[in-house]
């Protein structure tokens, strides 16, 4: 079996090879275009390039985790536009302690996601300051409630960027002024934005930056701007200065911050409300569908066969997938004992009564796997890599060290959750190790320790100094040889150009529109020629009235 999948990553390594400078390939393009419309003064253009450049590299890997030549456009263009008449930022004395914190994130449409989760739960946690939050892209939808009530109740404002009409450069102007009267700002973006590193291009204009490495695993922008980069792992810290050059004082590690969970029902009575035997077996797994994407021909639901098969009174549910993965054979040879369901809010009372966690596959959750944790339940993770240099790629986590049982391949998989399913005391015992751990690390005073930790060293630090002289170098090693395997979507660049169309200048709008419309045959999509904010301010809403008037 070792012999085997030693075989299969050699064949991982091989195929991914040959991709990884294909796809280097179009990035450079995709970035000497930026550069060209930045050297030509268009950095409207250029921002909407960048970005799709960035887009391209966070997920069709390039061999790169962030680009140095890239940001340096980028932070041309923060240079070169008509500055704010906003004073420079003051730099905090040691006794400072910052007070006002401008968290910034790209869109927030539901507060269960990662991003909104950890940002809902640092202000609830981070109660002595003022919270507010401005968003790049958050139209058409809405802010949370929760998120509305949480920076109102800190004193805290928040700020649509695009509610307003201009392009990315002229959001970046905005959140400028914005983050002027900030003592800190945490950057919670996705990956590819390039709005703030625009806007803080500028140091002397800047407050403090603390990036949130919310992507580790990812290609990201923003290492040029960062202050100081909060690191959630040790892999991502270590990729961190590896890969993105971050200096060993401003690589810092935040942990994920949890809720306190309190146990309301016991493990039979949690399995007697969900309608489940409560002398079975129960394996819990929650994740996006995308995290269980069938991988050389075996789902996630096969993977679990023998064992089920094996063990009579066992089940395995899973929350997330619902009905997008076929399982259908898997299920019909455990008699129904694999149940896949869709995305659910509720998931404290199947945390409660699940008896063993497996965590998803190929891509793991780590967020689920510390909230199993914190309610005692143990944790099982597969990682097929013999190396160290993938550990990336796989399950790690403040409060998981020692505890997390990690696997290499699907036999020593089944013989470990086999163990777990026959000694009820191994599986107690290892549950509350870990919930005790998870709750030192993650929750309450102990996570508000290291943010101050985090705060102190942003404020006290010499301001991070942005160089241009740094070159990309592609990587054709691990863990890139094997990030392409589990991580890159099925995306042409046509998809990343069609859904900016809207922000970009009329002229290149206008061409890439009829380049696109001849190519697909979508002459009727007339809307994507409308700028963007008009279609967010008036053409969308109408839509959606005369679709409710056809009663669609």
């Amino acid at each position: 079996m070792e012999k085997l999948a030693n075989n299969t990553l050699s064949l991982w390594r091989e195929e991914n090879s040959l991709l990884i400078p294909q796809n280097f390939e179009v990035f450079r393009n995709l970035v000497a275009e930026a550069r060209d419309f930045a050297d030509h003064g268009n950095y409207d253009a250029a921002a909407v390039y960048a970005e799709i450049a960035a887009f391209h590299a966070q997920f069709k890997h390039c061999g790169l985790f962030s680009s140095p030549e890239l940001e340096n456009i980028l932070l041309t263009i923060g240079r070169q536009i008509t500055q704010t008449t906003v004073a420079p930022a003051q730099e905090p004395s040691l006794s400072k302690r910052p007070k006002n914190i401008l968290h910034v994130s790209t869109n927030i449409s539901s507060p269960f996601g990662g991003i909104p989760r950890f940002i809902r739960r640092w202000i609830q946690q981070d109660t002595e300051r003022s919270h507010s939050l401005a968003l790049t892209k958050q139209a058409p939808n809405e802010v949370p409630q929760i998120l509305r009530e949480l920076v109102s109740n800190s004193h805290g404002k928040i700020f649509l960027l695009n509610e307003t009409i201009g392009s990315f450069v002229s959001r970046a102007k905005r959140l400028r002024k914005i983050a002027a009267t900030a003592d800190i700002v945490v950057l919670h973006i996705w990956e590819h934005d390039v709005i703030p590193i625009i806007a803080f291009a500028n140091k002397e204009l800047s407050p403090p930056i603390i990036y949130v490495n919310h992507g580790d695993h990812c290609f990201w922008l923003g290492a040029a701007v960062s202050d100081i980069v909060a690191n959630l792992r040790e892999s991502g810290m270590h990729l961190s200065q590896k890969r993105r050059g971050i200096e060993a004082e401003r690589n810092m590690l935040l942990p994920t911050i949890l809720e306190p969970s309190h146990r309301q029902l016991s493990r039979t009575q949690a399995k007697q409300q969900l309608g489940i035997d409560e002398n079975s077996t129960l394996l819990l797994s929650i994740a996006r569908a995308p995290k269980y994407r069938k991988t050389d021909g075996i789902s996630f639901a096969d993977a679990h066969v023998p064992l089920l098969k094996k063990h009579d009174r066992a089940i395995l549910v899973v929350i997330g997938p619902g009905g997008s993965e076929d399982w259908s054979s898997a299920i019909q040879q455990t008699q129904g004992r694999i149940i896949a369901l869709g995305h659910t809010e509720d998931t404290a009372v199947y945390y409660q009564a699940a008896d063993i966690y497996v965590d998803s596959y190929p891509f793991v959750s780590i967020t689920s796997l510390l909230e199993a944790g914190s309610y005692g339940v143990p944790l099982v993770s597969r990682y097929p890599y013999s190396s160290d240099a993938c550990e990336i790629l796989g399950a790690d986590m403040p409060g998981l060290t020692g505890n997390l049982i990690r696997v290499h391949d699907l036999e020593e998989y089944t013989t470990v959750l086999s163990r777990l399913v026959a000694d009820e005391e191994l599986r107690l015992s290892l549950g509350e190790a870990t919930r005790r751990r998870i709750v030192e690390v993650h929750m309450g005073s102990n996570w508000q320790h290291n943010l101050e930790e985090v705060y102190t060293r942003a404020a006290t630090l010499p301001r991070v100094k942005v160089t241009s002289s740094a070159m990309d170098q592609m990587f054709i090693t691990e863990p890139d040889v094997f990030w392409i395997r589990d991580h890159s979507w099925n995306c042409e660049l046509d998809d990343m150009i069609q859904p900016r169309l809207p922000i970009m200048p009329f002229e290149q709008r206008l061409y890439h529109w009829m380049r696109l419309a001849k190519k697909h045959g979508w002459q009727n999509q007339i809307s994507l020629l409308l700028p963007e904010w008009f279609r967010l301010r008036y053409y969308l809403p109408l839509r959606s009235v005369l679709k409710m008037g056809n009663g669609q």
